[in-house]
C-alpha cells in the first residue's frame, strides 16, 4: 500500500492518520486483508458455480458453501472496517481541532498576527471537512487495494501469462498516471492558497461592511479584487479538476485495454489460456474492474485530502513553535498583587508583511506604580498601542528590559507576568460567556450594568450574557464590566471612551476612573480626550508619544479622595 500511496501523493495523508490512530492499525489491516480475501473467496465460488456442469454434488456443494462462508466474512469485515475507519478519522479531526485551538491559545501574538487568521480558520474549518469527506473513500481504496491484490495472486494461479500482461498494463499505466499527478500537486496547493485569499476578501466585505457602504469607489474597487480572486482560484480549479478527470479518463481505458490484452495477446503466448482457463481469467478481471473505477475515481478526493493533510501539518509546525514555554518549565504562580514595573531601554520593532515598511517603538524607559494612573496621549501611529501590548506582555521586546517587582520577564515568567493585566484593546473582543471568572457574584453583576447603564440591555443568564446586540458603546461597557469581574491589579485601556458619548465620557473621568482606583487598580489610559485630562481632579501622569518615543512626562489634577 505503500508505494501506491508514495505514487499517487497520498503518504502525508496516511502518515497522519497512522500517527494519530487509536485503536490498532494491524488489526484494521487484517480485517481489510480478509475483506479482500474474502471477496477472491467469492468470485471462486461463482467460477466453481459456473464450470461446475457435469461435476459430482460435493464439487456443487463446495462451490455453494465457500460462497455463503466468504459472504458472511465479506458482510463483517466490510461493517468493521467502514465503521472503524469512519470513528478513527472523526477521532483524529476531533484531536487535531483541539491540538491546533491549543497551539492558538499558547502562541504569542506577533507569532500569530503573521500566521494569519485566513490560515488558521481554513486548517480548523475546511481543510478537517475534507479529510471527513475522504474518511469512507478510505475504507474502499482500502478494501479495494486489497481486493485487487488476492484477485491478482488468484490470476497468476490461472495463467501466469494472463498475469504478466496484466502486470505490464497496469505498469505502464501507472507511470502515465504517476506523472500526470506529480504535474497536478503543486496546482492543489496553488488552489488552496488562492481559496484563503477569497476568504480575505470576505472577511473584508463582513468586517468592512460600514465603511463600503459609505464608499461607493472602494465597494467597488473591492468587489473587482475579489472578482479578481475567485476568478484566478476557479481558474486554477478548473485546471486541476479537468486534469484530473483526464486521469481518470485515462485509467478506466487502461482497464479495457488489460481485459483485450489478456482476451486476444496473453493467449498468444501461452496454449493453456483457453477455455475455461481464459473465461475465468476474464471473470476475475471484469470482478474487479468495479474495483478499479472505484480506486480511480476515490483518487481526487484522497488527493484533496493529503493535500490538506500537509497544510494541517505545516500550520501545526508553525504554531508549535510560535507556542510560548511549554506549562511544566513556566513560572505558575500567579500574582495577585504588585508594587512597580520597570521599563528598562526598550525597544520593539516588526515589519509589515504586506507593505515590508519597518515599524519601532523605542528606546524607551517607563516605570509603572502601584495605584497609579497613566495616560498615554499622541497622533496616530505614534506608538501608543504598540507600547501598550508590549507593556501587557503581549509582544515581547526586541531588546531592554521589562522587571515586575524586580523579576525579569522571559520566556518562563511572561504567562505569570499577563496575570496582573486585564485589557480592553482598541480590537477588543467581547465573549458571550464569563471566561475564566469563577463563581461571580450575581448581585455584583447586576449592580455594575446599572452603574453602566446596561441593565435593561442584557443580563447574565447561567454564566452567559443574554444579548451581545448592543452599540459599539455599550459593547465597550460591557466588556469594562467584564475586567473589573477580572480584579486584576492592572487595568489597560486602549482609546476606550471612543465609542462614548459625551454624557458617558464625563462619567468615566469623572466617576468611574476614580471608583477604579479607590478599589486598588493600576490604570493606564490611552486618549485623545485632552479636554477632559485639563479639567481632570485626579493625580495622574500623562505621557505623550511621537514616532514610538515618549516624548514628554507631566503630572496632572490631584489625589483621589
Amino acid at each position: 500500500m505503500a508505494p501506491f500511496a508514495r505514487d499517487i501523493g497520498l503518504m502525508s495523508f496516511l502518515q497522519l492518520v497512522r500517527r494519530e490512530m487509536h485503536s490498532s492499525l494491524p488489526k484494521l489491516l487484517t480485517m481489510s486483508a480478509l475483506g479482500g480475501v474474502s471477496t477472491a473467496a467469492i468470485l471462486a465460488a461463482l467460477n466453481t458455480g459456473m464450470h461446475a456442469t457435469g461435476s459430482t454434488p460435493a464439487t456443487s456443494l463446495w462451490g455453494v458453501t465457500l460462497f455463503i462462508v466468504s459472504l458472511f466474512l465479506f458482510v463483517k469485515t466490510q461493517l468493521y472496517v467502514t465503521v472503524t475507519t469512519t470513528a478513527e478519522i472523526e477521532a483524529i479531526i476531533h484531536k487535531i481541532r483541539l491540538r491546533l485551538m491549543d497551539h492558538v491559545r499558547r502562541s504569542e501574538l506577533l507569532a500569530l498576527e503573521d500566521i494569519g487568521r485566513a490560515r488558521i480558520v481554513a486548517a480548523i474549518t475546511s481543510d478537517t471537512a475534507v479529510l471527513t469527506q475522504a474518511s469512507n473513500m478510505l475504507c474502499y481504496t482500502i478494501q479495494g487495494a486489497v481486493l485487487i491484490f488476492f484477485v491478482a495472486i488468484y490470476v497468476a494461479y490461472l495463467s501466469m501469462a494472463a498475469f504478466l500482461t496484466t502486470m505490464a498494463v497496469v505498469l505502464i499505466a501507472g507511470m502515465i498516471f504517476h506523472h500526470k499527478n506529480r504535474q497536478l500537486l503543486d496546482e492543489k496547493q496553488r488552489s488552496a492558497e488562492w481559496e484563503r485569499r477569497l476568504y480575505d476578501r470576505l472577511s473584508d466585505f463582513l468586517d468592512g461592511f460600514k465603511e463600503i457602504r459609505l464608499n461607493k469607489a472602494r465597494s467597488t474597487d473591492l468587489f473587482e479584487d475579489a472578482i479578481d480572486v475567485s476568478d484566478t482560484a476557479a481558474g486554477i480549479k478548473i485546471k486541476t479538476q479537468t486534469e484530473t478527470f483526464k486521469v481518470i479518463v485515462i485509467s478506466q481505458i487502461s482497464m479495457y485495454v488489460l481485459l483485450a490484452a489478456v482476451v486476444f495477446v496473453a493467449p498468444q503466448f501461452s496454449d493453456a489460456l483457453s477455455g475455461p482457463s481464459l473465461t475465468k481469467t476474464t471473470t476475475a478481471l471484469m470482478f474487479i474492474v468495479g474495483a478499479c473505477f472505484g480506486l480511480v475515481q476515490s483518487i481526487p478526493v484522497l488527493l484533496n485530502a493529503n493535500a490538506a493533510a500537509d497544510r494541517i501539518e505545516q500550520l501545526d509546525e508553525l504554531l508549535s513553535d510560535a507556542a510560548s514555554t511549554p506549562a511544566e518549565e513556566r513560572d505558575e504562580v500567579e500574582p495577585h498583587r504588585f508594587s512597580s514595573i520597570e521599563m528598562h531601554n526598550i525597544v520593539f520593532r516588526y515589519v509589515d508583511k504586506f507593505s515590508d515598511t519597518t515599524f519601532q517603538i523605542g528606546p524607551l524607559d517607563f516605570t509603572l506604580s502601584a495605584g497609579e494612573l497613566v495616560f498615554i496621549t499622541g497622533g496616530n501611529g505614534s506608538g501608543k498601542s504598540t507600547f501598550l501590548r508590549v507593556l501587557a506582555g503581549l509582544y515581547p521586546p526586541m531588546s531592554g528590559e521589562i522587571l515586575f517587582d524586580g523579576r525579569r520577564v522571559n520566556d518562563f515568567t511572561r504567562d505569570a507576568y499577563r496575570s496582573l493585566m486585564s485589557g480592553i484593546f482598541f480590537d477588543y473582543h467581547l465573549f458571550q460567556k464569563l471566561y475564566g471568572i469563577r463563581d461571580p457574584d450575581p448581585r455584583e453583576i447586576d449592580q455594575l450594568l446599572a452603574k453602566f447603564r446596561l441593565g435593561d440591555k442584557t443580563s447574565l443568564i447561567n454564566g452567559e450574557f443574554r444579548t451581545l446586540d448592543l452599540s459599539g458603546g455599550q459593547r465597550r461597557r460591557l466588556a469594562l464590566i467584564v475586567s473589573l469581574l477580572e480584579k486584576r491589579p492592572i487595568l489597560l485601556l486602549d482609546e476606550w471612551t471612543a465609542e462614548q458619548d459625551p454624557e458617558y465620557r464625563r462619567k468615566f473621568y469623572d466617576e468611574l476612573l476614580p471608583d477604579m482606583l479607590r478599589s486598588g487598580a493600576t490604570v493606564v489610559v490611552i486618549t485623545h480626550d485632552d479636554r477632559y485630562l485639563d479639567e481632570l481632579n485626579l493625580s495622574a501622569r500623562k505621557i505623550r508619544m511621537e514616532e514610538g518615543r515618549i516624548v514628554e512626562t507631566r503630572m496632572l489634577g490631584t489625589s483621589v479622595q
